[in-house]
């Protein structure tokens, strides 16, 4: 064909086809290995995939690990149409310290990993399931005296680079301060840094665990310290300015116990925060981003919505609004992943034993980010 055609008319027919047959195609001749490989391919192919819709390629990531043997680590990518179709299931190419990963986040089709489920490791692994190419990261510092940390993962498009933000807290000091110490990986340099930007006080963010990349920045829920005692809000990091803001939550959540269950995830190209509460689940939408006006309550659920069953999670929103849950039953004493529509109170049980409370969901993009790093490659179909 490069011998008929110009050499981009090739590129724009390569870059409108899924990423496994680019994969096979890289062995084709040298120049396509070059241009397949490219930077500028590999970001050209995920722009258009990310305008693109359609029910042939996977949008929703299942990770969860099965009752029989919870230190088994099960990763699924599923169609977003009726049947949640398995699309495929990639292998985990490296093996936990711990019981499992814990799923930081999910960007461009980039998974992070982080090792600190029950012992904090400081290994984190980034992971192209698509391609099936992962990268170990160098290791961040850790203070001696650290309390606890939380972690984020996103995309700096001004400098085209994947960073890593890791906040340690310290132990308070005498006046109740706990500011962190701001660890920031990229993956261009390959190295951490110490970032000069002051996190405002905040002092209940481990009990979430939760981030989500949107707008170019990550967010988590936090607390800080008022007259009348805490308040929640949400807290963001612009990746490429390495700056904090903060973004007001709802009423209803920003008085609640910050030891309540609360957890932040994307809601297209805005924010949801999933609340626990009094045996209800609920899920608050920013419908406009940083606009604190436009959060609204979109569901809530009973826990005990099915009889002889536990609702453990809201997991996610599908495409055609219904919602992933994940349930306990008790009869078989093992989770159940349900797809609820909430408009008759319909659900389907879609065959997927978890262990519960090792489960996510991650919306998902294939791409080809990774394939232009140097680390080695497994093996790819």
């Amino acid at each position: 064909m490069s011998e008929y055609l110009p050499e981009e008319i090739i590129i724009q027919i390569l870059l409108r086809l899924p990423v496994k047959p680019l994969i096979q195609f890289t062995c084709v001749c040298r120049s396509w290995n070059s241009i397949i490989k490219h930077t500028s391919f590999v970001n050209r192919h995920l722009n258009l995939n990310q305008n693109k819709t359609s029910n042939n390629t996977p949008s929703i990531l299942l990770r969860h690990c099965p009752l029989k043997d919870p230190t088994v680590e099960q990763y699924s990518l599923h169609l977003d149409n009726d049947s949640f179709l398995e699309h495929s299931k990639p292998q985990l190419p490296v093996q936990s310290f711990n019981e499992c990963f814990r799923v930081v986040g999910s960007c461009n089709g980039l998974l992070l990993l982080s090792d600190d489920y029950l012992t904090e490791t400081n290994s984190f692994i980034l992971w192209n399931p698509s391609i099936r190419k992962f990268v170990s990261l160098a290791k961040p510092h850790a203070p001696t005296s650290s309390c606890y940390s939380i972690c984020g993962f996103g995309f700096d498009s001004k400098k085209n680079d994947y960073k890593v933000v890791k906040l340690v807290y310290l132990p308070q000091d005498d006046q109740g301060q706990a500011r962190p110490e701001i660890g920031l990986y990229s993956l261009n340099s390959g190295s951490w840094k110490t970032i000069t930007a002051t996190a405002p006080n905040y002092v209940s963010a481990q009990t979430f665990w939760s981030q989500v990349f949107v707008h170019g920045a990550v967010h988590w829920i936090a607390s800080r310290r008022k007259e009348n005692g805490l308040r929640n809000v949400i807290l963001s990091l612009d990746l490429s300015d390495e700056t904090f803001k903060e973004i007001e939550l709802p009423e209803d959540l920003a008085c609640v116990l910050p030891t309540k269950y609360m957890a932040i995830s994307a809601a297209g190209k805005s924010i949801a925060v999933k609340h626990y509460d009094q045996n209800i689940h609920s899920i608050w939408i920013m419908r406009e981003y940083g606009v604190v006006d436009s959060w609204t309550k979109k569901f809530s659920i009973d826990t005990h919505v099915i009889p002889n069953f536990r609702v453990v999670q809201i997991m996610g929103c599908r495409k055609n609004g219904e919602f992933l849950l994940e349930m306990y039953d008790h009869g078989r004493k093992t989770g159940e992943l349900v797809s609820h529509d909430p408009n008759n109170n319909r659900n389907e049980f879609l065959g997927i034993h978890t262990d519960p409370g090792y489960s996510c969901v991650e919306y998902y993009t294939e791409s080809l980010a990774l394939l232009d790093r140097a680390s080695e490659l497994t093996h790819v179909p």
